[in-house]
């Protein structure tokens, strides 16, 4: 019988098992998966312009023609206003849910995690949103006196050839932050931050000059801007560890840029 006084002891319980480290894809892989994703991206912006063509009927002009190719007509013509909003707004659907693959099968990550999902203190949200402005509003100061005097002639076609302004915005300040975020801020960053000082530096300069080469249509004072700002989206990426505060750095200038390309002439 039983002493009631000494119940039987609890079977003892195993030990806890390690904690699975966890490695981001390495520098070779990562490097792949962004041009695998810069191409998905060109190529559903190329599907979407060979579409329009087909639509206004410009291959048919360009074989019935007998004069040479003028590429700057051709060029005016494809900077449509709502082609490039409604392109680069598509374009999410596209590239976004692949960088989430990317970082879901790389085990144990999670999709979300992988690119950066860290809790953010509220008051962070602000401050990197006020760094967004000043930036911008330096650059807007120093624009002229540096030879910045008016908008990119693209930006004017843009904004001047849209029917449909709210496609042009959200292109331009939604599409094309989420899918530039989630590549250089999110699969990129995750590859190659590794674990010292030096690596993070490494990384800021390089996707921000990456990034910057994107833009290579701009004036070189403009190019300079995006590459610091780029800077500014990298630190604001490791001190929040948080890939949607980038994101929405990158949206709020976007916004105000697109806000003044329509309303520049009213």
């Amino acid at each position: 019988m039983e002493n009631p006084y000494h119940p039987p002891h609890a079977e003892a319980q195993p030990p806890p098992l390690p904690e699975v480290e966890k490695t981001p894809w390495n520098i070779c892989f990562t490097l792949l998966w962004g041009v695998i994703l810069l191409m998905i991206w060109q190529t559903v912006q190329g599907i979407g312009l060979v579409i329009y063509m087909l639509k206004e009927g410009l291959f048919g002009e360009i074989a019935k023609s007998n004069e040479p190719l003028d590429t700057d007509e051709l060029m005016v013509r494809l900077m449509d206003g709502d082609l490039i909003g409604l392109l680069s707004f598509m374009t999410i659907f596209a590239v976004c849910p692949v960088a989430w693959f990317l970082g879901k099968v790389k085990k144990p990550w999670g999709g979300w995690e992988y690119l950066g999902s860290a809790a953010v203190r509220w008051w962070k949200w602000p401050f990197w949103l006020a760094v967004t402005y000043l930036l911008g509003l330096g650059m807007g100061l120093l624009g002229p006196s540096l030879g910045l005097d008016e908008m990119h002639e693209s930006m004017v076609q843009m904004a001047t050839s849209t029917d449909f302004p709210i496609l042009l915005f959200l292109g331009l300040a939604v599409g094309a932050p989420l899918v530039e975020e989630f590549v250089f801020r999110g699969i990129l960053w995750r590859g190659w931050r590794g674990e010292t000082q030096r690596s993070l530096w490494v990384t800021i300069i390089v996707t921000s000059a990456l990034w910057a080469a994107l833009h290579l249509q701009y004036e070189p004072i403009l190019l300079a801007f995006i590459f610091v700002f780029g800077i500014a989206l990298g630190i604001a990426r490791e001190k929040t560890g948080n890939l949607w505060v980038p994101v929405a750095m990158h949206a709020l200038n976007n916004s105000i840029a697109a806000l003044g390309m329509l309303t520049a002439d009213l």
